[in-house]
């Protein structure tokens, strides 16, 4: 193989990487909706899913973006109505992570067949 069918090779897993994670972001980002802490809606309303190319390669995030966000999702000791929680992110990342490599594996191993 050519070092410009390699080159191709990488492009379609390195695409293959970046739309399984951004498909598991927004998958996270769904689970996270039913646990963020709501009461007027501004921190469930500010929730987002980035990505971006960086010279040493694809990175993404789930984030919340309030002034209470962290302190939110932080203090275990605060009550929140209706199943809602802290750790509303951290927790359903936890609970999914290997589903979540298992599908952004598959979507590499796809790309490479």
């Amino acid at each position: 193989m050519s070092l410009d069918g390699l080159d191709a090779v990488e492009a379609r897993i390195m695409a293959a990487f970046a739309e399984g994670g951004r498909e598991a972001m927004e998958d996270l980002k769904s689970l996270s909706q039913d646990e963020v802490p709501y009461d007027q809606g501004d921190l469930s309303r500010s929730a987002k899913v980035s990505s971006e190319e960086r010279s040493e390669g694809w990175v993404g995030g789930v984030s919340y973006d309030t002034p209470y966000a962290a302190a939110q999702h932080e203090n275990r000791d605060w009550t929140h109505q209706d199943g809602r929680k802290a750790g509303y992110l951290g927790d359903p990342m936890r609970e999914n992570a290997e589903r979540y490599q298992a599908h952004i594996a598959a979507a590499v191993k796809a790309a490479m067949e």
